[in-house]
């Protein structure tokens, strides 16, 4: 066994022309999934921190029953002062949490006196939001401050639509949580970009005091909390709600991850879309490599005719081929992922801009990250595509008649 491995490495040696156009069929197959899955993880990455970092934090908690029935009795469904103060105490005793703030959700309608539009807002804390908001940008004036008693920020789409200006005056309108309508005027601080068209369309943040006097409330819909490492979500949940049913407190957490459908929607779209263009890939690649493979076996007729003449079986050909094919998958596909690294960090220092993609309102740069699992998963891909390209071939060897073989000399 030994003796057909060092033939076989000597072989693939010997044969350069060949062995190279293999190895290049091997190495741009693998170059191109290390490329595409490091582009699509840079995605998935990059989504999920914008969600978070511009929305959603890593958890949230409500009162037990918020999210099911929090829209027909919003006012049975608030956090109070009372409840406020104990479960920010609680939180922030947990490691690894960076920071939690209240918000205050509302719907109405924003005027300017001649246009009317329906808003999605939010009451929030500036300070602490500044710090989770950390994704979301400011497009005209300035941030939200705590002093801003009556400030907004309006999303940009929203902005654009009521052609309103930093320092205008709008009025609010929005019923309260007893059933009443109020409304309040606010001062247009600036505009904001979350990143998402139908949010930035619809988006109005107020200070929370702000907000609690519009809805004749002192309560809050929620509290959102930012940890350290996206990675530690689930274990802060567990811990969390362990303390809650231990305290006997009435709470539910949600994590990014149940909140952000279209986040899933997205990945779930990439990865077809990587499985797909894998299959593409991995076939030409087994073409070239069965292609090139056949035209070894034509060529070497005379020696494998000399090999069997010497007593070689068709079993001992057939595997002479194979391991050659396994050899070639190593060495391409080593090959290809060193290759497949040194142009991602190429194109991620390169910092191209893509085309802004649909439903978003900004652009970014291209990153591709280097993924170990995408890594080694391709680099084994290779090697079995070599080998299960190079059946035929092999096959086509081992079945070769000696005389036959011999006069084709």
């Amino acid at each position: 066994m030994l003796f057909r491995y060092k033939i076989a490495l000597l072989n693939v040696l010997r044969n350069r022309r060949r062995s190279v156009l293999t190895l290049l069929a091997i190495q741009v197959g693998v170059i191109s999934l290390v490329l595409f899955g490091g582009f699509v993880a840079s995605m998935s990455d990059g989504m999920r921190e914008n969600m978070i970092r511009s929305e959603l934090g890593h958890l949230q908690i409500y009162k037990k029953g918020f999210n099911q029935y929090g829209h027909i009795e919003p006012e049975k469904y608030l956090l109070s002062q009372s409840d406020l103060t104990q479960i920010t105490h609680i939180v922030e005793a947990i490691t690894g949490v960076e920071l939690i703030t209240p918000r205050l959700d509302f719907s109405g309608l924003l005027t300017n006196g001649n246009q009317s539009i329906a808003i999605v807002g939010n009451g929030i804390n500036p300070d602490k939001e500044a710090l989770l908001s950390s994704a979301i940008t400011i497009t005209q004036g300035e941030d939200l401050f705590p002093q801003d008693s009556d400030g907004a920020l309006l999303g940009q789409g929203l902005f654009n639509a009521l052609n309103t200006k930093v320092g205008d005056y709008l009025t609010l309108l929005s019923s309260t949580t007893d059933g009443a309508v109020n409304a309040v005027d606010i001062k247009v601080v600036g505009a904001i970009n979350t990143g998402v068209r139908d949010v930035d369309n619809r988006l109005i943040r107020i200070n929370l005091p702000h907000a609690q006097d519009l809805q004749f409330t002192d309560g809050i819909s929620r509290l959102v909390v930012l940890l350290s490492e996206t990675d530690n979500t689930q274990v802060v949940i567990k811990q969390l709600n362990e303390i809650f049913e231990k305290e006997k407190l009435p709470l539910e957490i949600k994590s990014w991850s149940q909140l952000a459908d279209y986040y899933h929607e997205v990945v779930k779209l990439f990865e077809g879309v990587f499985g797909f263009i894998k299959v593409i890939v991995l076939f030409i690649a087994a073409l070239s490599i069965a292609n090139t493979m056949m035209m070894a076996v034509m060529e070497r007729t005379p020696e494998i005719g000399s090999i069997r003449a010497l007593g070689a079986t068709r079993y001992e050909i057939m595997m002479l081929f194979l391991t050659e094919a396994f050899y070639l998958g190593i060495f391409g596909s080593v090959l290809g992922v060193l290759f497949g690294i040194l142009l991602a960090n190429g194109i991620t220092l390169a910092e191209f801009i893509m085309p802004t993609p649909p439903g978003s309102s900004q652009s970014y740069p291209i990153r591709i990250f280097i993924e170990w699992p995408v890594l080694w998963q391709t680099a084994i891909t290779g090697i079995f595509v070599a080998v299960i390209a190079s059946i035929y071939p092999a096959f086509k060897a081992s079945r070769l008649l000696i005389n036959q073989a011999m006069r084709s000399a």
